[in-house]
């Protein structure tokens, strides 16, 4: 065994060097799930953003590239399943990484039923008035992309990541192909102004980036499969600067052909059409590009549902680990080694989420609530993992310290959250008014239980997420 690696019973370990780069790039652009984003999220950029939907999700990947920095230079430092659990406690001690860890949790397994889930419904219960008016249709739409994904994960990390890197792959092409096709044929209706915030609210336009950010959500979990992936601190950096690119390129070109083929001035019904990506790829084109489209997006979905447990049954598991969380959770399969009760439980917390805000609300308004309340929890899980890695790339001496990319971009990145944060706690709408407040009973959640640990469980609580298990020690 390394010297650098700490001593888990066998019990508790994962599958070391299961997966390599590409898997890792797939993992990372499959949690984006671009043309998954087409049917949701960016449908929630155009509700708030209107025209200026193309700015918003290029300002959105701009901030986002900031704050995946901290998730670049961490894996080149350390490797360890808990992510930005591990962050926060490398850098600000245990409770801070308990903190962040649950709060990033509210990203991962409230965006796990907003987007996978009830994604998948949402599409399909708006395809045909025939569908979307059989009494509870959505029940057994919600059943499917939930079934796929814990199957996938349960069997094991390298089947699921074969998978993504196949259908990913090809997805890359397709959006990439077909958007700059609509762009190109628009002509003359090609304009900047969609780059502009003319005539844009300024207050919904913020919060829009809160959809625009949780589009890119997932380029930086891939450091939660560090443990497993060969040469971690090779490969996992060089994934996430990959995957980045790929989704930026697919998301930015797809938002601007979107826009300018509804039209900028009338994206108010684009927000508010059923299945409006569908509607304009069949003009472009016809009923074959639909169903190429409407197939990548339900497999985006699909796809989701096996890339977003990796990470967030990862985390707890790190977390069940370290003592923080019943360590019933932590033990790993003795055939596949994937914590798989860890799957079981973000599983089944993804359907209960799904069902209950389903009932009075049905899919597609339950997909933007979690999806707002999600991305709550993404801004400030890396908003702290960020003021955390600034304080342990100081102290830590693996790399090469580099105050442009481990001082200044990670306290840049927070600065400009903080807007978002703030506005996203802002008055909205019934019963969009139900993220913030959700989001912060779970974070109040989260304090409550990080107390009852320090009373109760103080030593492991003290060292939680602290440690390194790298097997390979790499120079910047």
């Amino acid at each position: 065994m390394d010297k650098y690696e700490p001593t888990v019973e066998k019990k508790y370990q994962l599958k070391k060097g299961a997966v390599g780069k590409w898997h890792a790039v797939f993992q990372a652009y499959t949690h984006v799930a671009p043309s998954g984003d087409i049917g949701i999220l960016l449908t929630g950029v155009a509700l708030f953003a209107l025209g200026a939907s193309p700015l918003a999700v290029l300002l959105s990947w701009v901030i986002y590239l900031l704050m995946v920095n901290t998730n670049y230079r961490f894996s080149k430092r350390v490797s360890h399943a808990g992510g930005y659990y591990a962050i926060g406690g490398h850098g600000m001690g245990g409770f801070y990484g308990f903190m962040n860890g649950w709060i990033y949790l509210l990203d991962e397994m409230i965006i796990y039923p907003s987007f996978g889930l009830l994604g998948f419904a949402s599409v399909v219960f708006l395809l045909s008035p025939a569908i979307s008016s059989i009494p509870f249709v959505w029940i057994p739409l919600i059943i499917i992309p939930f079934a796929t994904g814990l199957l996938f994960n349960y069997f094991g990390i390298k089947p699921s990541l074969v998978y993504l890197l196949i259908t990913a792959s090809v997805e890359v092409i397709f959006l990439l192909s077909t958007s700059w096709y609509i762009i190109l044929t628009m002509g003359a209706a090609n304009t900047i102004s969609v780059f502009s915030l003319t005539g844009i609210n300024v207050v919904p336009f913020i919060f829009a980036l809160l959809y625009g950010i949780e589009a890119y959500g997932g380029l930086g979990t891939v450091i939660g499969i560090s443990e497993e992936t060969k040469e971690s601190k090779f490969n996992v950096p060089r994934a996430i600067i990959i995957a980045s690119i790929l989704a930026g390129a697919t998301l930015i070109s797809a938002m601007y052909a979107l826009t300018i083929a509804w039209g900028p001035t009338t994206m108010a019904s684009y927000a508010t059409s059923p299945d409006p990506g569908l509607i304009i790829w069949h003009r472009f084109f016809g009923l074959p590009g639909e169903i190429i489209l409407l197939f990548f997006i339900l497999n985006g979905y699909i796809a989701y549902t096996v890339a977003n447990p990796i990470v967030q049954s990862r985390v707890i598991y790190a977390m069940a680990r370290d003592g923080v969380f019943p360590k019933w959770f932590a033990v790993t399969h003795k055939k596949y080694k994937t914590p798989y009760r860890a799957v079981m439980l973000v599983s089944m917390i993804a359907l209960i989420v799904s069902f209950a805000l389903s009932f009075p609300f049905g899919p597609f308004d339950a997909a933007i609530i979690t999806g707002a309340m999600a991305g709550i929890g993404l801004v400030t899980a890396h908003a702290m993992s960020s003021f955390a890695y600034v304080r342990f790339a100081r102290k830590d001496r693996k790399i090469e310290y580099s105050l442009l990319k481990d001082g200044i971009i990670p306290v840049a990145s927070v600065i400009i959250l903080i807007p978002i944060i703030i506005f996203a706690f802002d008055e909205l709408t019934w019963p969009y008014i139900l993220s913030p407040i959700l989001a912060a009973l779970w974070i109040l959640g989260a304090f409550i239980f990080g107390m009852y640990l320090y009373k109760n469980k103080k030593k492991e609580l003290m060292n939680a997420g602290s440690e390194d298990f790298s097997e390979v020690i790499t120079t910047d």
